[in-house]
């Protein structure tokens, strides 16, 4: 399989290696510093648009079941509320104009941001307002004391992800081929392995970040809620590619188009449990929004602004609809102690 290479991208050029597994490419194309695609592009409302920027409700029902979080974890003097992945701070802003309805958590409240993407964090300190904010580029520098409420709306499907195939008891991993003029994908046999024939996708780097989380959700106390698109177990090929909010060959418009592929909610899920941790979910996104309170939320801003009623019930749609965002989208919650997230019972 060939695609047309742009040539005005150069992260693969920045590589002195011909071939690339998957994982590797997606780690230069997305994240090298000089010319990533989030390092160097607006990428959201450039490419994609995330449930946050559909409607300000998604974020105000995050802000409320963050505070009944807290309430659970008892009130402590001090709370890291932890984003990873804030995009342009939509959520951040419309999560905290509801907790500003608890004194007591807003006192107690650091917020840290996880992102790499400089024109992002400019947007996220301009909406985002609070007396303690802090930027980092990694899960590793997260502060190691007080509890943790740790939210990642649309991270992991970013992660580099392996792509392997067993075919007549041979496997297989697929990589990227810089010898010629155009890059192109090729499989490189590993190992005899008896089986039957399948594919599948690994993300050892989606794992380790897991592992991190898991760890000081441990020591620390507290929540990790995630929200993505992907599936608890399964097989197949979901690496895909948007520039300019369209569907595009992977290996076209290097560095300038996002790459992402589904998360497997399962493994994440595994890594948590083995971590002694309790895990609720993964459920449909539709069911955890419906379970939060999505439509009186809805019905009440109809109310209050009819003219924004079809506006409302278009984002009422995306986000629920089960042709639209509502079941591809998954919501789980990783817990220490013995708190009860809301949202999760079916």
């Amino acid at each position: 399989m060939s695609e047309k290479k742009d040539v005005t991208a150069p992260p693969l050029h920045c590589s002195t290696a011909t071939l690339l597994s998957q994982g590797q490419f997606m780690e230069l194309a997305l994240q090298h510093p000089d010319s990533g695609y989030y390092r160097t592009q607006q990428a959201v409302g450039q490419d994609f648009t995330t449930a946050p920027e559909i409607s300000q409700v998604f974020g105000e029902l995050i802000g409320a079941w963050v505070l009944d979080i807290y309430e659970q974890l008892g009130s402590p003097s001090q709370v890291n509320l932890v984003e990873l992945g804030p995009g342009r701070g939509t959520l951040m802003a419309d999560l905290l104009r509801v907790a500003a309805l608890s004194p007591a958590f807003m006192a107690a409240l650091q917020i840290h941001l996880v992102e790499i993407n400089p024109f992002l964090l400019q947007q996220q300190k301009g909406k985002i307002h609070h007396s303690e904010i802090y930027w980092h580029e990694t899960v590793e520098t997260l502060p190691l004391q007080a509890p943790l409420l740790l939210i990642a709306n649309e991270f992991f499907d970013a992660m580099p992800t392996h792509f392997y195939r067993r075919q007549e008891n041979m496997l297989y991993e697929r990589f990227i081929d810089l010898s010629g003029e155009e890059p192109v994908f090729t499989f490189l046999p590993l190992a005899s392995e008896e089986g039957e024939d399948v594919e599948w996708e690994t993300s050892p780097v989606s794992l380790h970040i897991m592992e991190l989380l898991s760890q000081r959700l441990r020591l620390q106390g507290g929540v990790c809620l995630l929200i993505d698109y992907g599936y608890e177990s399964g097989t197949g090929d979901t690496l895909q590619a948007l520039f300019r909010g369209e569907p595009s060959p992977p290996l076209s418009h290097i560095g300038k188009s996002d790459l992402t592929c589904h998360v497997n909610f399962g493994a994440l899920k595994q890594v948590a449990i083995t971590q002694g941790l309790s895990v609720f979910g993964p459920v449909s996104q539709r069911t955890f929004l419906k379970n939060l309170g999505i439509d009186l939320r809805i019905a009440q801003l109809q109310h209050k602004n009819k003219q924004e009623a079809a506006v409302l019930n278009v984002a009422h749609a995306r986000l629920t609809h089960p042709c639209q965002m509502g079941t591809l989208f998954k919501a789980m919650a990783i817990v220490s102690q013995a708190l009860i997230p809301g949202g999760f019972h079916e």
